[in-house]
């Protein structure tokens, strides 16, 4: 999995150029600027609770074609006066895109292991490899990549799970059932302290992303839009994820001594003012894709909001309990989609020519 999505040459993430239509899937920021936007909400929500720091540094991990960045910036630079955004970026295509996408003084490719005030990490700790396990007579074994008789990549299961397995189960305090293949992710221990260490000491970090909890079968697949479950073919052509273990996130967190919480995407959403921003994009396309960011059957209730804070007694995030927002004097909108457009230019030709009749 790390090679099918990160060696250096023919890696997914090495090659990917974006998101959207033209891509093979869409984040939430892709799908609408609202959610960087109202991101933006929160990390006034943090500057404020750190009393305003000069100057607010903010990181985002993975930060793909920039399509957060930018509209989390288009609010923030209103709000805050002094603010260096940093992206970490593995990929060198997507790191491109963003030099391209984001040309404001705030943004920043270099210092990425500076601590920051709040950090952001959107959909990343998805692709992190994991190791698929399965249980056998009550023990752990492990599908490894083998080769069939037709040389082909295939599945080969192992007689025993490595030690690493049977520890990441026993800190779990949980067992899968018999039969059941689970998707593990042995690294995000690990992800989360490196997190930790790259969180100043008043801070917070926010982990949106799909979550198990506990881990299952969740390996997917997605090439040009389709939703697939084989990660043997198309290799570095298609990506690949898993659910993120939300036991072991949190789990680890407080080990960290990071205070954690959580929410679904909805919930975050609308307590950064959701309802404010579908009230002013009346339009069809605007309507559609805010719709789906809140999904309870989709992204709204599938995608978690894991908040971790450092030296902040008694703060409750902004995307957690909500808070009175001021009526928004502009938002991000999307441009009309070809119907849409195609009716808008005959509405005008209609009421011209009407104008013209009086």
């Amino acid at each position: 999995m790390h090679a099918a999505l990160y060696h250096p040459r023919f890696g997914y993430y090495t090659n990917l150029r974006g998101f959207g239509a033209s891509g093979d899937f869409i984040t939430s920021p892709e799908r609408h600027p609202a959610f960087g936007w109202l991101l933006g909400r929160q990390a006034l929500d943090v500057w404020e609770a750190l009393e305003r720091p000069r100057p607010f540094k903010i990181l985002e991990l993975g930060a793909g074609s920039g399509a957060l960045a930018e509209p989390l910036m288009l609010f923030l630079r209103d709000e805050v006066p002094d603010t260096v955004y940093t992206l970490d970026e593995v990929s060198p295509s997507l790191r491109s895109v963003q030099q391209e996408r984001l040309r404001g003084p705030e943004f920043r490719w270099q210092g990425v292991d500076e601590p920051a005030h709040f950090i952001v990490a959107n959909e990343v700790a998805d692709a992190l490899p994991v190791h698929r396990v399965v249980v056998r007579s009550r023990r752990f074994s492990e599908l490894h990549v083998g080769l069939d008789e037709h040389e082909r990549l295939s599945w080969v299961e192992t007689d025993a799970a490595r030690p690493e397995v049977e520890a990441y189960f026993e800190a779990l305090h949980y067992k899968p059932p018999e039969g059941q293949v689970v998707d593990v992710c042995l690294e995000l221990g690990e992800w989360v302290k490196n997190l930790s260490r790259r969180l100043e000491a008043r801070g917070v970090a926010l982990v949106i992303d799909y979550t198990a909890s506990p881990p299952r079968d969740s390996l997917l697949t997605y090439y040009r839009h389709t939703l697939g479950s084989d990660p043997l073919v198309r290799l570095g052509q298609q990506d690949i994820s898993a659910h993120v273990d939300l036991r072991t996130l949190v789990r680890v967190a407080i080990a960290e001594k990071l205070q954690p919480g959580a929410t679904a995407q909805r919930g975050l959403l609308f307590n950064l003012g959701f309802a404010q921003v579908q009230a002013r994009l009346k339009g069809p396309t605007d309507r559609q894709a805010l719709a789906r960011l809140v999904d309870p059957d989709g992204p709204g209730g599938q995608i978690a909001a894991v908040f971790l804070l450092r030296g902040l007694p008694g703060y409750r995030p902004a995307g957690a309990v909500g808070r009175d927002w001021p009526e928004p004097a502009r938002l991000p909108s999307l441009p009309p989609d070809q119907d849409e457009a195609d009716f808008l230019s005959q509405w005008r030709e209609a009421f011209t020519a009407s104008e013209e009749n009086c």
